[in-house]
């Protein structure tokens, strides 16, 4: 193998001791935001590639979408950068890309059964290990013979990869942003910030460590493949330096589905009102934010049935936690918000105020179930479909 020049962290270094390790099956990465842990892991791998032959990778994530838009998107970058990358060596319809030595990453996602239940590897990098499933874990962990190396924001205080820390032939390499030297000193400054507004959210995203599950407001969605027919409303965060969020939800008896459409900053109004007649909404009822009347009566201006959002934020949150809530596996940005979307807390007290951040599609989404429910809501109390 050539001389790779490779600008590395402390946690590529214990991660690829871990590896080199016989007596070490399970390498656990628990960490915080920004801690290098993805990519870190990457270059590992693709040393690894380049150093053994005819090794078999598979990189796993719940859902594809998550897993092109993290994981596969650093590795191809990395192999760039590194002048690796051979357009004739990336199968891109099976995701495989093969190595100069026979051996191969490949990247798919726990929807697909065939090759969650198929051929065996040598080692399996199950990325945000929390979204997975102990069914899941147990079929990969099967069919793997050398090493699982598990990564993950330790947002849920109870999880079954908290049990593999324990065994004698795991390993817990434990990382936060302090451990990156490459990181730009705006993004330490947002992430040490986080102490000023929630002790939960900085014990997580800064420290890397548990945080407690009390405090997640919304614990009772599942994952859908596709929005099924229904009643739709449309919800609509309005941002500029945040993310502009746009979601569709779709009514079903008393089930919500929702999907991500649009999830971008530095949107002026005019941008966003060019998104949302790209989208062919025609009549589909729109319910944004209040607190911009210029940017909804912009939206009324073109004929699109823009509504204003009903504010209050604790009736709101209990309208969605009255539903079955399914999302869509393709919306990115909104299951990482819903993962981490936790109340305010004082000491050991919980307060009944949502932390402000990370919540531009959860919010859009509340916007638009609240004032649909509240739109259809009988003397009652029972809801119906118009």
């Amino acid at each position: 193998m050539a001389t790779l020049e490779l600008n590395t962290s402390t946690v590529f270094t214990k991660n690829y001791d871990a590896l080199r390790d016989p007596k070490i099956r399970f390498v656990i990465n628990q960490g915080g935001s920004r801690s290098s842990k993805t990519w870190s892991l990457c270059q590992m791998l693709i040393v690894y590639c380049l150093s053994n032959k005819n090794k078999i990778i598979s990189i796993i994530r719940k859902s594809l979408p998550s897993l092109k838009g993290s994981v596969l998107r650093d590795f191809l970058l990395i192999m760039d950068q590194l002048g690796l990358y051979k357009e004739s060596q990336y199968n891109r319809t099976e995701l495989i890309y093969t190595f100069d030595t026979g051996s191969m990453i490949e990247f798919f996602s726990c929807d697909d059964s065939q090759k969650l239940r198929g051929r065996k590897r040598d080692i399996g990098w199950l990325n945000e290990t929390n979204e997975l499933s102990f069914e899941e874990f147990q079929q990969l962990n099967f069919r793997t013979t050398e090493k699982i190396i598990c990564d993950y924001n330790p947002s849920f205080q109870m999880h079954w990869v908290y049990d593999l820390i324990s065994r004698d032939n795991s390993i817990l390499i434990h990382s936060t942003y302090k451990d990156n030297p490459f990181l730009q000193q705006e993004l330490v400054n947002e992430i040490e910030n986080l102490i000023t507004l929630d002790d939960d959210y900085y014990r997580v995203y800064a420290l890397g460590e548990r945080g407690s599950g009390k405090t997640t407001i919304y614990s009772h969605w599942k994952y859908c493949d596709v929005l099924p027919e229904g009643e739709r409303v449309i919800g609509v965060d309005f941002g500029f330096t945040h993310p502009t969020a746009v979601v569709e939800c779709r009514f079903m008896d008393n089930n919500v589905y929702v999907q991500e459409l649009l999830y971008e900053s530095k949107l002026t109004s005019q941008d966003l009102i060019d998104r949302l007649l790209q989208m062919n909404l025609g009549s589909t009822e729109i319910v944004c934010d209040s607190a911009r009347p210029e940017m909804i009566e912009d939206m009324k201006r073109v004929r699109l049935n823009a509504h204003s959002a009903i504010k209050d934020v604790k009736d709101g949150i209990d309208s969605v936690k009255t539903s079955a809530l399914f999302i869509n596996k393709s919306s990115i940005n909104l299951l990482k918000e819903i993962s981490s979307y936790r109340w305010k807390t004082n000491g050991d007290r919980t307060i009944d105020e949502p932390v402000k951040i990370y919540d531009d599609a959860v919010d859009a989404m509340r916007y638009s179930i609240h004032w649909y429910k509240q739109k259809n809501k009988k003397s009652s109390g029972v809801y119906h479909i118009l």
